[in-house]
């Protein structure tokens, strides 16, 4: 008889005894089964690790279980499984019963993720394919499920049974919470390759539980020696989906088009009828849905500005060309526009995707991964002062967004407020490391993020350039480095902010990376460029740099610095500046910002940046102080020095040293 594989996780780490499967031929999902309980204090390390594996398999890979013990949702009938496992300490995670573990530590996924690998490579004898539907709380017969299982190669194994669970996502913390586990089935005529069988379960929904959290599992077991043979989610019976987009955000000129293609299906096992719609979410203030038009054409070229309804069997796809169209050509901004998916037969079956489309702004993605929290709206401000604009991205909601979603933006800003890092896994790293293989500009910002990583990707070494780090060591003020293109100038007090600043890490940076902020305990930030992508990280909250504080040292000034250092040519520093420039207003026409950009070579002494109206009269001071060598940014709102609006018409900015100066002109519109 086959004896499960055993690790411990605490003072010693057993042998890993690791059993036989016979080859088969069909892909496997692997099965988690965990043991815990809400008293239990190490189980989250187990279910973060198992979230984590679960988002990198997706649900056909990887498929998992909470049996609770000794706590409020245990049943009879997960202490029946846990005395079935001879569970003695929680959390244990049996992986297909083959190998278990017990106990969990913060680097738990470094233990699950091989085995899962390993479970996931052996292939399995048997296919299972589900299909049924959950109602609300009714009558015992109202929901059921039915399973096909199909050999698809010789069955080398005895007593087969069939067992088919019904799993509530409860919270976060208690996903996968085993509710009810309907009687299982002896299946005794899957041999040869072609054999099948059909079992249909029927099953009553608890009224105190959540009909959208609900979820059927079904595996097949060898019960000796104790194996699982493979195991499926059941599909939802009406759902759609949009595939991933050829983009997600575009840049366009005045008067100009962005077009989205992306295709919807229907995921559901059974034909369905289904409503497409588009709108704005967002744009400019005074803008209609008529001076930026949204709308989309099918596969037979015929175009919707509204919703509209689509027959699909199952399996079945529809292509979509999505437009969104400037009649304005002179407000600059955002359009962020959905184009939504319902189930007429289940509307709570909705898809959906947004598109960010830039009039004359360059693109940037707001990735806010901060817990929940809405410590995002800092650096969204902060972003709006500069002069720009950002598609927003709630991670708590959303998800963590993927490559092809990365890819489409100029710029991503990851900010995890006060939020733990630890969420940000290794698909995530991944992801941030291949966008910058595009030459992309990213700013992450995150106090926890080198102490709370539960993977060991290449990502921190190789694109961060980070040697080592000490958590829980962060200062009250951090100090930009002499010169430096974004911290010249800089000592940022961070008390009194959202955030106590004291949980940052500090870090050695390796010789790659550029160290621009410091605090008495170590390097707070760095900036890398190589490989043509820039990246800058920030172990210290950037919500805690102050917005009332004059420039340099405030949020507003930070962030500018940080777009103009991604804006630069590649290899332009500070110090490469030889004379004055004043590079053309952006956008120009405008209303109500614009952006100045100019740069300041060394010893060029006190600097002013002045607004004239056209009869030469100083309207309004933007700058008057000694700069270091190197690029700078300011924004002109459109009124003069006591904050009036000022009228429509021409304007000229002037930069203008003890030895130098440079005009140019701009125009503002209203």
């Amino acid at each position: 008889m086959l004896r499960r594989a055993a690790i411990v996780i605490g003072l010693a780490v057993a042998v890993l005894l690791a059993g036989t499967v016979p080859a088969a031929s069909a892909q496997r999902t692997v099965l988690a089964e965990m043991f815990g309980a809400t008293w239990c204090g190490y189980c989250p390390n187990a279910t973060v690790a198992l979230q984590q594996l679960q988002e990198e398999y997706g649900t056909d890979g990887l498929v998992c279980f909470y049996y609770h013990v000794g706590d409020a949702y245990a049943t009879a009938e997960t202490h029946n499984r846990a005395s079935y496992y001879a569970v003695g300490g929680i959390p244990e995670v049996d992986f297909d019963a083959v190998t278990e573990v017990v106990g969990a530590g913060t680097n738990i996924y470094d233990v699950y993720a091989p085995i899962v690998a390993t479970r996931y490579a052996e292939s399995t004898p048997v296919t299972i394919r589900t299909e049924g539907v959950i109602y609300a709380a009714g009558d015992p017969d109202s929901s059921w499920v039915t399973a096909v299982f199909k050999a698809v190669d010789t069955v080398p194994y005895g007593d087969l049974r069939a067992y088919f669970i019904v799993c509530e996502n409860t919270s976060e913390v208690y996903p996968w919470t085993v509710r009810d586990m309907l009687p299982p089935s002896t299946v005794t005529t899957l041999a040869a390759a072609g054999d099948s069988v059909v079992i249909t379960r029927k099953f009553k929904v608890d009224a105190a539980w959540d009909l959208e959290e609900l979820g059927v599992v079904v595996f097949i077991e060898d019960t000796d020696p104790k194996l699982i043979v493979n195991a499926q989610v059941m599909p939802a019976p009406f759902s759609n989906s949009f595939g991933h987009a050829d983009r997600y955000a575009v840049e366009i000129d005045y008067l100009g088009e962005a077009i989205y293609h992306i295709v919807l299906e229907n995921t559901g096992v059974m034909s369905d009828v289904i409503t497409v719609d588009i709108g704005h979410d967002i744009i400019p203030d005074g803008l209609g849905s008529w001076d930026w038009v949204a709308f989309y054409c099918d596969t037979d070229g015929a175009c919707h500005f509204g919703p509209w309804d689509f027959v699909l069997e199952p399996a079945a796809k529809e292509t979509f060309d999505v437009h969104i169209l400037d009649n304005v050509g002179h407000t600059q901004g955002m359009a962020l526009t959905t184009l939504s998916a319902t189930s007429t037969s289940d509307p709570s079956m909705m898809s959906s995707e947004s598109f960010a489309t830039f009039v004359d702004l360059p693109s940037v993605l707001l990735v806010d991964d901060d817990g929940g929290a809405s410590d995002e709206t800092y650096l969204e401000t902060a972003l709006t002062d500069t002069g720009y604009t950002a598609m927003v991205w709630d991670a708590e909601v959303r998800g963590r967004p993927c490559m092809t979603r990365l890819e489409s933006y100029w710029a991503v800003l990851w900010t995890t407020g006060g939020g733990s890092a630890a969420d940000l896994g290794g698909s995530c790293e991944n992801n941030m490391a291949a966008y910058l293989d595009g030459g992309g500009n990213l700013l992450l910002s995150s106090m926890e993020f080198l102490s709370s990583r539960v993977n060991t990707l290449a990502f921190r070494t190789d694109y961060l350039h980070i040697d080592s780090y000490t958590s829980d060591n962060g200062g009250f003020v951090v100090t930009g480095e002499t010169g430096d293109a974004i911290s010249a100038g800089m000592s940022l007090n961070l008390l009194g902010g959202p955030f106590a600043p004291n949980p940052s890490d500090v870090f050695v940076a390796g010789s790659a990376a550029d160290v621009i902020f410091t605090s008495p305990a170590g390097t707070e930030g760095i900036r890398v460029e190589e490989n043509d992508h820039k990246v800058v990280f920030l172990s210290f909250p950037f919500e805690d740099v102050k917005t009332t504080e004059a420039a340099p040292n405030n949020q507003k000034t930070l962030i500018g610095r940080i777009l103009n250092w991604f804006s630069l040519p590649s290899g332009v520093e500070a110090g490469q500046v030889h004379r004055l420039a004043l590079q053309p207003n952006y956008p120009n026409p405008f209303n109500p910002v614009t952006r100045v950009a100019f740069s300041v070579p060394e010893a060029a002494g006190r600097v002013s940046l002045t607004v004239h109206n056209v009869n030469g009269q100083v309207v309004r001071t933007l700058v008057d102080s000694e700069l270091p060598a190197g690029p700078a940014l300011a924004v002109w709102d459109g009124t003069d020095d006591l904050g009036r609006p000022l009228a429509s018409g021409i304007y000229f900015a002037k930069l203008a040293s003890s030895e130098d100066s440079a005009f140019r002109k701009m125009t503002l519109l209203k």
